[in-house]
This record gives C-alpha cells, sequence and structure tokens, in this order.
C-alpha cells in the first residue's frame, strides 16, 4: 500500500466513524444542529438571512434509517450505517449563519486587469487559486483600489474564512490567517464561512477532504473542470457530522496516524527505489562477473583463444587477396603481460606500454577491437525522401529495449547507387549510436527478425556500423560494449562539447576487449541470457 493510500484509507475510517470509539457523553450532533436550526428560524423571522429555496429537511425515521426531504416532497434514505451520537448533514447547516458564508468569486468580467494597481495604502488583495493550492497569501501580486473592493465587498475574506480552488485544481483549501491582506476572491475561488460552535476548523479540512472526488466526478466544463454548482454542493453532498468532541478526538487521531504515514512514506519510498535500482545493479554486476572471466569455470578442453586468433588472422589474409581488406589491417597489434605483471603492445617493430582496465584469466586475450572486426564504419549523410524501400536506421531506431525501425526515414532511391554493398546493414552486425549527449553508446545487434518486409536497409553518419570476424559471437562482444565498463566511462571515450559528444571511428577502432575461445564464449552468453531471465523475474515480482 502506498502512502497515499494509506492516508487515504485512514481518512475513510475517521469519517466512518471507526478510528476512535463514541463517547456516550458526547453531546450527540443532532442536538447541535437543532440549536443551529432554532438560531436559523430566528434569524429568518427577524429579516436577517433569507431561507434559502433549495433547502432540504434530514430526520431520522422510526426505523432508525436517515431520511431526506426535498422541496418538491421526494423523498431519500441513507442507507449506510451511522455511528451513535453522528448525523447525516449539509454545507449549510456547518456555515455561519450570516449571508454569503458559502460564496463563489464573482463573474470574471467583474475583475479586470485594468483595475489593478500597484500595492500600497488603500490598496486590497485579489485572492486566486494559486493561494489555495500553495497554501499561502503571498502567492499573487494583483491589487485593487478601494473603491473596487468596496464594489466587491461581498466577496471579501477575513481570518479563518477558507477558501477552495474551483477551477483545473479542485478541492485545494487554504485557511485564511489573521495577519492576510485584506482582499478579495476571484471567480475560480469559493469562500466557506464555518460555525465553529458545531464543526472544527481541522475536522471540516480534513472531511472536506475526504469529499474532494465526489467534487471532481462531478466537475462540469470540457477543457478545464469546474466545481459544480453551489446548490450541488449545498445540498447533493451529504455527509456525516460527529459531535464537537469526537471531531476533536478523530483530528489528534489522524494527525498522529499521519505522523506515522509520514515515517512509512520515506521507507516506502526507499524501498521502490531499492526494487527499481536492483535489477539494473544486477545486470551490471554480471556483466562485469562475465567481462573478468568469473560468470562460468574455465575448461581446459576449450579451444585456445590462440587457435581463434589465428583462424581470424588466416581470414584477414583471404580478404586481402580478394581484394577486400587494405594491407594495413593485415598488421597484427599484439598485446601481451610481461614479467612485471604490466601489459604491452607490440605491433610491427614497436612495442609500448598500455593500461587494461582489470585482469583476465590467463588464457584470455586483450585485443583491440579493430582486430577481430572486418568491417567497422560509420553509415553515410543520407538524401531523404518521406516514404521508400530502403529505411534509415538513426540513434532513434537503436534503443536498450532492441531495434525499432517505426521512427526510421527513408533513402531517397536515386542515391541508392553510391552506397557499396558492404554499406548495407547485415545479420549480426553491431550498430552503435556515435553522436549526442544522451543517446551516444547505446548499441544493439541487428538480426534479420528486426528487418521486417525491407530487403536492403543503411545506417546514418550518427550511427557506427561493427562487422565482426564470424569466429567471435557478435553477443560477447555487445555484451562488453554494454558493460559499465565501457558505458560508465562514456565521457571519457567521447570527445566534443556536454552537448554534442562525439565517439570517433579511431576511438571505436581501438578499444580494448576481453576474448576468450568460442566455446567459452557461447556458455558466458548463455549464462547471462540465464540470469536475465531471472532479472526479468524479479522485475515482475517487486
Amino acid at each position: 500500500m502506498t502512502p497515499e493510500q494509506l492516508k487515504a484509507s485512514i481518512l475513510q475510517r475517521a469519517m466512518e466513524g471507526k478510528l476512535v470509539p463514541q463517547d456516550p457523553n458526547d453531546e450527540p450532533a443532532s442536538e447541535l444542529l437543532k440549536r443551529i436550526k432554532a438560531e436559523k428560524e430566528k434569524l429568518i423571522k427577524e429579516g436577517k438571512i433569507k431561507r434559502d429555496k433549495n433547502e432540504t429537511e434530514i430526520y431520522r425515521g422510526d426505523d432508525g434509517l436517515h431520511y431526506e426531504k426535498f422541496a418538491d416532497g421526494s423523498v431519500r434514505a441513507f442507507e449506510k450505517d451511522i455511528p451513535n451520537g453522528w448525523a447525516v448533514t449539509h454545507f449549510p447547516e456547518i456555515c455561519a449563519l450570516e449571508k454569503g458564508s458559502i460564496k463563489r468569486g464573482p463573474f470574471g468580467s467583474s475583475i479586470t486587469k485594468a483595475m489593478f494597481v500597484p500595492r500600497g495604502e488603500d490598496t486590497y488583495k485579489v485572492y486566486e487559486q494559486g493561494n489555495a493550492i500553495r497554501k499561502t497569501v503571498e502567492y499573487g501580486d494583483y491589487w485593487l483600489p478601494k473603491s473596487d473592493y468596496q464594489r466587491l465587498e461581498g466577496f471579501a475574506v477575513k481570518a479563518r474564512d477558507i477558501i477552495v480552488s474551483c477551477a483545473g485544481t479542485i478541492g485545494e483549501t487554504f485557511v485564511i490567517p489573521k495577519d492576510a491582506p485584506e482582499g478579495v476572491i476571484n471567480q475560480a475561488l469559493l469562500r466557506l464561512t464555518l460555525n465553529h460552535e458545531i464543526i472544527d476548523e481541522q475536522y471540516f479540512l480534513l472531511m472536506f477532504k475526504s469529499l474532494v472526488d465526489t467534487l471532481k466526478s462531478n466537475a462540469v466544463g470540457s477543457a478545464i473542470k469546474n466545481l459544480a454548482s453551489i446548490k450541488f454542493l449545498k445540498y447533493e453532498t451529504p455527509f456525516l457530522l460527529p459531535p464537537i468532541d469526537e471531531q476533536r478526538r478523530i483530528v489528534s487521531k489522524v494527525q498522529e496516524a499521519f505522523e506515522k504515514v509520514e515515517l512509512y512514506g520515506r521507507w516506502f519510498n526507499r524501498l521502490q527505489t531499492i526494487n527499481k535500482e536492483f535489477p539494473e545493479k544486477l545486470r551490471k554486476s554480471i556483466l562485469q562477473y562475465a567481462m573478468k572471466g568469473k560468470l562460468v569455470p574455465q575448461d581446459p578442453n576449450d579451444e585456445p583463444v590462440e587457435v581463434l586468433l589465428e583462424k581470424i588472422r588466416q581470414e584477414k589474409q583471404k580478404l586481402y587477396e580478394e581484394g577486400k581488406l587494405k594491407k594495413k589491417d593485415l598488421q597484427e597489434s599484439i598485446i601481451y603481460k610481461g614479467d612485471d605483471n604490466s601489459y604491452y603492445e607490440k605491433s610491427g617493430d614497436k612495442q609500448i606500454h598500455i593500461d587494461v582496465p582489470f585482469d583476465i584469466p590467463e588464457h584470455w586475450k586483450w585485443v583491440k577491437l579493430n582486430y577481430i572486426c572486418h568491417y567497422i564504419q560509420r553509415g553515410k549523410s543520407p538524401k531523404y525522401v518521406e516514404k521508400s524501400e530502403i529505411p534509415i536506421i538513426s540513434q532513434k531506431c537503436i534503443q536498450w529495449s532492441g531495434f525499432d525501425l517505426s521512427p526510421a526515414r527513408f533513402l531517397d532511391p536515386k542515391y541508392f547507387s553510391s552506397y557499396d554493398n558492404i554499406r548495407l546493414v547485415r545479420h549480426n552486425d553491431l550498430l552503435w549510436c556515435s553522436t549526442g549527449k544522451g543517446t551516444v553508446g547505446r548499441i544493439g545487434i541487428f538480426t534479420d527478425d528486426d528487418r521486417g518486409i525491407y530487403s536492403n536497409i543503411v545506417a546514418d553518419s550518427h550511427v557506427t556500423v561493427i562487422r565482426q570476424f564470424d569466429e567471435i559471437n557478435s553477443n560477447f562482444t555487445l555484451e562488453y560494449l554494454s558493460s559499465p565498463e565501457i558505458q560508465m566511462n562514456m565521457d571519457d571515450l567521447t570527445t566534443g562539447s556536454t552537448k554534442q559528444q562525439e565517439l570517433s571511428l579511431s576511438t571505436v577502432t581501438n578499444i580494448l576487449l576481453p576474448i576468450c575461445g568460442r566455446s567459452e564464449q557461447d556458455k558466458i552468453i548463455s549464462k547471462i541470457t540465464q540470469f536475465e531471465r531471472y532479472i526479468y523475474q524479479i522485475q515482475i515480482i517487486v
């Protein structure tokens, strides 16, 4: 249960008389209402207030149920259980016996911007919804001269009046404090003046909060919802009224309970954060273990990584002889661990000391990404058309959750001939977002399942295409390039401004990659896939 749900539950029990026990010594609310009614009749007879033509009569029948009789003679029954000493009532019965104790703000044309003056002597504040929503008199800086204030004095507020937001944000309340500036409400507010002999101010605020959903569900208007008519508020929103002493006990109990809910809320939010972060932290930990050779046990019968690298060397030679690879790409870059436990790179006649991210098992090797690939290249800047049969993969198409061609734009077919066959995106290509703050670093494997109906697909210039030799499990490389070791250091790998980061082709080709034999690669990927299923199940549970 969320803190908000718990508060709502406490409030509901309070308003149903189930939060504190009833005290038979409390004066029943019905007796209070009788006195108020007698006083009201006296004031009507004296002509000081008028009888509301919509007024209804609520009474208790011989069967113990409460009934409401309307002006047209119709009757409705309240079937809810009503605690001992409580009564069913309406807003007019709990508001002051004075004209305008329930008052909606003036029509919009009654207060216009042309009337506003700078704050000064003999100026009066215009109270707005923001005062009710933010619970402060400081909000807003609209002031009226004395002449306009006197004209609108029927909408004036005084200390202990309650203002209620009525448009858009419905039901926010604020009690006007003693030191508040004199002023009037605008058209988006309702003013209530309570009869404090019959209802406790703090209890009223709790009770009103419990009615807000009813007020919202009966709001009127389309673009901006407005509180329903004053008649609806007065006589179509009945509520239960406890004895005044019980009201105060309820307020004390609710405040005590809400304090505990605040503590519960802090722990609840902390738990929510942990539940949200745990699967991702677990995933990162698994990848780190995997890429350090700690996820699966080593098998001496597995084909050595040296055999794999030799196969790649032979494949490179064959591609060179076929004219598909340049001579410079044949140059071997050998990374080895020296007697001093430091790592070195030997390329041709050169030998330099290098820093590796972490130690790997003795039978693994560090290689540069370029060594295990026969094609690493940025896509081209395309010529777009609204629709064609050649989608262009952009950064929007590459998400951590997979590929999505729906946001792809399309290549003008007239320019397709300028694309060599090698530039067409193939099954098992790694596609790496290479520019832009927030997008750079996202990577995925493109498969024929992602192709959909399209035979030919190309990448734009913000995407790097990485095509490896078949001796490498593409998912193994993907997991490393997705791991914290790479992703957490993306700022160090990229150049450019904070708004436009750039993962250069040179950086991509020279990224150090820990590599093992193909059989062990496959085992690692199988184990990661297994853990991914576990993580997915954890996410469902939490």
